[in-house]
Formats: structure tokens, C-alpha cells, sequence
């Protein structure tokens, strides 16, 4: 597993409130989506850069089926960042929002042809 945090400088503000947080995984390393965010979570959690008390935050995770309005919404937010780095996945398969989403945080997880993708994206706006 890998995980990246984007902070203000990928959004071309130098004073941006918003950060996204992605941890990446091939398919091969799972049996399937909620392990991967199981791991994820016990992951970013248990890293000196990136802790937090993930598993403690989304310990009553929901999983609902993502909307094509969310995939659309992390597409567009992931495109937004082309200031300092350029992000591309494939065609999501499957999303789940881990938690309902909120005007100010998406939390969710998508899996492509290859890969588990956990994409927190926050503002503290």
C-alpha cells in the first residue's frame, strides 16, 4: 500500500483549506473492497506523517453505494489539483462513500480494473 497527501499548493492557492489524502492498493492485495479499507484505515493511522485516529473515526462506517454525482465530485476535485501534480486513475468499477458525505468532507473508496483507491478530501473552510 501507498499513501500520498495533497495539501494546499496542489489546489493553485497558497492558502488553501483543503487537503486530499489517497492510499492505494492493487486488487491482488485484497479480498475485497472492505478489507482494503480496513487496511487503509490501520495504515494512515499507524504512519508518523499521516496518523490520526483513522480507525477510530470511521469505526461506524456506512459503505453506501457512491452516487455518479460523487464519483463525479472526486473526479472534478482530483482534476482541480494541477498546480503541483497530476493525478489519473481508470474508470471507477465500484465506490462506496465510507461515511455519508458533507458539504466540507468526502470519504470514500473506489476500486478500478487494478486498484483500491481511499480518497479522503476535506477543508476545514
Amino acid at each position: 500500500m501507498i499513501a500520498f497527501e495533497f495539501g494546499n499548493l496542489c489546489f493553485n492557492s497558497p492558502a488553501s483549506e483543503q487537503s486530499i489524502i489517497m492510499a492505494i492498493a492493487s486488487l491482488s492485495e485484497f479480498s475485497s473492497l472492505d478489507k482494503f479499507i480496513t487496511a487503509a484505515l490501520t495504515f494512515l493511522e499507524t504512519d508518523e506523517d499521516l496518523c490520526d485516529s483513522w480507525t477510530e473515526l470511521y469505526k461506524e462506517r456506512v459503505n453506501l453505494p457512491a452516487s455518479d454525482e460523487d464519483i463525479a465530485f472526486i473526479t472534478e476535485r482530483t482534476n482541480a489539483m494541477d498546480l503541483r501534480v497530476k493525478i489519473r486513475f481508470q474508470p471507477v468499477k465500484k465506490a462506496v462513500n465510507i461515511l455519508p458525505p458533507k458539504w466540507n468532507q468526502v470519504t470514500m473508496c473506489l476500486e478500478t480494473e487494478h486498484d483500491y483507491i481511499f480518497y479522503s478530501w476535506v477543508t476545514t473552510a
